[in-house]
């Protein structure tokens, strides 16, 4: 009874010994994701690979930067209006009705000017009202995008390969958040994912909407 005991044991520890660890399996997982967006799948050669529990929702982090995109944007259009505002103010005051000689013209220019001023005015008050509901829900998001318990696992994967013209690129390193179970994973280049710790930092120490827009202003364009 003690040998069959004994043989069990045995064979328990050969399949643990058997099986992939978590680094083997992520790196599998991360280098097939990798080759499936190469133009020379074959000169894939990996380096490292780095695993760590993380507590990111990663699901959460698309959503911030869309809707980063989207306030800042909006941010955008509001001081392209208030600019237009404070342009068609100066444009009546300089044609405002007086006591002297007042001119078609400049009864025209002033028409005009004070239309234009009552419609971005208008405008303005309408984006303002959406900017305030857009970054709260901003910060709500960011707020949300760590879990009280690690829900995945953070890779960090370095790797060579080929480009476009075939010849061989420097080393490169990508970001990857895998699931518990490590079987789907979603990555960014080290760049992109510098890129939006960046994001997610201004965020998170901007005290205002005026300071946030400030630091997430002209980001729609690389987004």
């Amino acid at each position: 009874m003690k040998n069959i005991h004994l043989l069990f044991c045995i064979m328990a520890l050969l399949i643990a010994s058997c099986a992939p660890t978590n680094e083997e399996r992520a790196e599998k997982l991360v280098s097939d994701c990798i080759k499936d967006y190469l133009t020379y799948p074959d000169s894939y050669e990996s380096i490292s690979t780095k695993i760590d529990s993380t507590r990111v929702n990663v699901s959460k982090i698309e959503e911030i930067l869309e809707q980063t995109k989207e306030v800042a944007s909006l941010g955008s259009k509001i001081r392209s209006l208030e600019f237009d505002v404070e342009s068609a103010q100066s444009t009546m005051e300089i044609y405002a009705p007086n006591n002297y000689y007042y001119s078609d013209f400049e009864r025209g220019q002033y028409n005009r000017a004070k239309a234009e001023y009552e419609e971005c005015k208008s405008e303005l008050q309408r984006l303002n009202e959406k900017l305030l509901e857009k970054t709260a829900n901003l910060r709500t998001v960011t707020n949300s995008l760590y879990t009280d318990e690690p829900n995945g696992w953070i890779v960090t994967h370095r790797y060579r390969s080929n480009g476009d013209d075939g010849k061989q690129l420097p080393p490169q390193e990508m970001i990857f958040f895998c699931d518990m179970a490590i079987e789907h994973c979603q990555g960014w280049t080290s760049k992109q994912y510098e890129f939006i710790t960046n994001i997610i930092k201004s965020i998170n120490e901007s005290e205002t909407d005026n300071e946030l827009l400030d630091n997430i202003s002209g980001l729609q364009y690389f987004l």
